[in-house]
């Protein structure tokens, strides 16, 4: 046999023909589809369209979204897709129905019509909507890819935005996204980023590239919440075994050290405001934000004993709201805000509902869309605990409708 005379490829083609390989690859593992993109343009339609990059957009960006993804659904639901989970669907119309003893005193400010409006709405699609997107495991985790583009987007403009002046405080914050928008942005970037690094992802360098960024800008952020929820994710995930830590440990510790260096490189490009707000929640110092909390949920708890039936929705901006003259509608509590405005048995419900989703979350978290879907659930579950009204938290009601819908649906080894 004689020997092929052809000359070998260059080095530079075979490291471009590398690259490329390998870019695709990682955009492969990160892949969604337009119907997830869709949902995920649904949820974060609220923090993006007063970016005045969007202003172009004759229709709020919010009802646009909120359309696209229903039609979607009513397409679905002519081509045969159904409910997987009737118990996990009449759980959630038990949920809602128990919104209904609000609706009889709710106020009749600008606040109370939208509030009662956007729940039976928007929050409700967001509850409805992955029960019948999902098909199998694996699409949580393209839920979770879509979410996170668009997550990136939000820390981007973040980053790029620079700090700026909130009040007396200098705070980071993204273009339509306020300071508590752009943390749970970034917050659940950093939990989903360091959860893909436990994980078989290609171009891990790139991955942990993506949750420094995270890290930092919320960080700078100075929003304690989705702070203490990221953290609390991934010590949770991982501490429970649930991330299958044995084969990537070293690599994941060695993450961890190097993350830890240079986000302590960057405290002194910090906002001010935002630094002094993290270091004195660390050190056990309350500002005037937690003690509004804690007056607010005070003041709903006394209350809630001789309001069976709830004072009402948004009644909590008229009657309770414990600093007066503070454009402050909602306790920053889920629970209290449902428990007082809608009654006791909303309150119940709605503890069984959180119950219910996180459990069903759990049991299924030893898959991989099992274990974003539960991370996603307590991430959103505890910023719900801490801050927005009940609409503000249409990202939790999403992340519930996965959780009951998916010991359902076939995992990976199961699928077709």
């Amino acid at each position: 046999m004689t020997r092929s005379l052809a000359p070998a490829h260059p080095a530079w083609l075979q490291g471009l023909r590398c690259l490329g390989t390998g870019g695709a690859a990682w955009l492969r593992a990160f892949s969604t589809r337009p119907r997830f993109l869709a949902l995920a343009a649904f949820l974060f339609a609220g923090d993006l369209k007063a970016d005045p990059r969007l202003a172009w957009i004759p229709v709020d960006l919010t009802l646009l979204a909120g359309a696209l993804v229903s039609g979607i659904l009513g397409a679905r639901w002519r081509r045969g897709a159904r409910l997987p989970s009737r118990a996990g669907a009449a759980l959630v119309g038990l949920w809602f129905l128990s919104f209904a003893p609000g609706l009889f005193q709710a106020v009749g400010s600008p606040y109370g019509i939208q509030k009662v409006a956007t729940i039976y709405t928007f929050t409700l699609l967001s509850a409805v909507a992955p029960m019948l997107l999902l098909e199998r495991d694996r699409d949580a985790g393209m839920i979770l890819n879509a979410m996170a583009w668009f997550c990136l987007a939000i820390t981007l403009s973040g980053l790029l935005g620079g700090a700026r002046d909130t009040q007396e405080a200098q705070r980071l914050q993204a273009f339509g996204a306020g300071t508590i928008s752009l943390g749970r942005a970034s917050g659940l970037l950093f939990a989903y980023a360091a959860l893909a690094l436990a994980a078989a992802v290609p171009w891990p360098g790139l991955t942990f590239g993506i949750m420094v960024l995270a890290g930092v800008t919320a960080l700078f952020s100075g929003s304690r919440g989705p702070i203490l929820a990221a953290l609390a994710v991934v010590a949770l995930v991982f501490g429970a075994g649930r991330a299958r830590l044995a084969r990537n440990l070293p690599r994941l510790l060695g993450a961890g050290g190097l993350f830890l260096v240079l986000l302590a490189a960057s405290l002194s490009l910090a906002p001010r405001g935002s630094l002094r707000r993290v270091e004195a929640f660390f050190h056990g110092q309350y500002g005037a934000s937690e003690q509004y909390r804690k007056n607010a949920l005070e003041a709903c708890w006394d209350r809630v004993g001789d309001a069976p039936w709830g004072i009402g929705w948004a009644g909590f901006a008229t009657q309770i709201d414990p600093e007066r003259g503070v454009p402050r509608q909602y306790p920053h509590n889920l629970l209290a805000e449902v428990t007082l405005e809608a009654g006791w048995v909303c309150g119940a419900v709605t503890l069984l509902v959180l119950g219910a989703a996180v459990g069903a979350a759990w049991s299924v978290s030893a898959r991989p869309g099992g274990r974003l879907v539960f991370a996603g659930t307590v991430f959103y579950l505890i910023n719900a605990m801490v801050s927005g009204d009940v609409n503000d938290n249409r990202p939790l009601f999403m992340f519930i409708g996965c959780a009951l819908a998916l010991p359902s649906l076939p995992g990976a080894e199961e699928a077709p």
